[in-house]
């Protein structure tokens, strides 16, 4: 049986109890408000207490953060490129102080550089900084994008920036949404994409980054870079979830459906009956 969840905005502190009564222990959280990334929406110390002495209660609970959507280490504002890095740092330098794995971020965007290859080029450099400001235990993730300029959209360019940060798995890692691969152009309905995204991995050296899925389906075709999820088994992408969580290589992966928890419902019971 895959580890499944839902995300579940904070307060931290009703996470373990919700999730206990659904039968998960699986889940992704944000930190601060995906809008902003200023520090005022943070969790307060009470309310990570909480969360921290509720949490014992959950046995084999896996957790990660999904960083501010504003986050963009390309940004040619040098306002937002050092904003980024540093809510990105502190995000993730909390999650490790809340026993999460990691914070998982879009790469950014080529807005304002001349080439895709210049803009990867600058996500790479300022992610190396960030990874140089991450206390022990403590890890970020890249997330393959699918919109307008959005970089990481194909794993080769995910492969680029992870090389150009010279990062280790410690503490760097990729969250791969099957959605995003979808819209980009990848066909994850196809019989055979399982293992061709599992050779791109490979030929990309990127196995040992893989930390988790985020498991949306695509309400739009293959191709059409607009990112809208849909429920599991609801979308394009359809059987090709259940394909994708039987190879070898994703199977163990905790994975993260993006939307609200009746909704997870559905996907987690579409998903887990090709699991039995």
């Amino acid at each position: 049986m895959p580890r499944i969840g839902p995300h579940i905005d904070p307060p931290l502190s009703r996470i373990p109890s919700l999730l206990k009564m659904h039968g998960w222990a699986t889940f992704q959280t944000t930190l601060r408000d995906p809008h902003r990334l200023s520090k005022e929406s943070i969790p307060d110390e009470g309310d990570q207490a909480l969360f921290l002495l509720e949490a014992k209660s959950l046995s084999g609970l896996w957790g990660m953060v999904h960083a501010s959507m504003l986050t963009n280490l390309a940004s040619l504002d040098p306002r937002i490129r050092h904003g980024s890095a540093g809510a990105l740092a502190a995000d993730a330098n909390l999650a490790a102080d809340l026993g999460l794995a990691g914070v998982c971020f879009h790469v950014g965007y080529q807005k304002g550089h001349t080439a895709r290859e210049a803009a990867l080029a600058a996500v790479g450099e300022k992610l190396g900084e960030v990874l140089g400001r991450l206390k022990p235990g403590a890890r970020v993730m890249l997330e393959n994008g699918c919109e307008g300029t959005e970089l990481g959209q194909t794993i080769a360019e995910l492969g680029t920036v992870v090389h150009a940060s010279e990062g280790d798995p410690e503490r760097l890692g990729i969250v791969l949404d099957t959605c995003h691969l979808h819209v980009s152009g990848f066909d994850m309905a196809a019989p055979e994409a399982p293992e061709k995204l599992a050779a791109e991995l490979e030929a990309q050296g990127l196995v040992p980054y893989l930390t988790a899925i985020h498991l949306n389906d695509a309400r739009e075709p293959c191709g059409s870079h607009r990112d809208r999820h849909a429920v599991p088994g609801q979308g394009t992408i359809g059987e090709g979830l259940r394909r994708f969580l039987r190879h070898p290589l994703f199977a163990p992966l905790p994975a993260i459906l993006e939307m609200s928890v009746p909704a997870a419902e559905q996907g987690i019971a579409f998903l887990t009956e090709a699991a039995g």
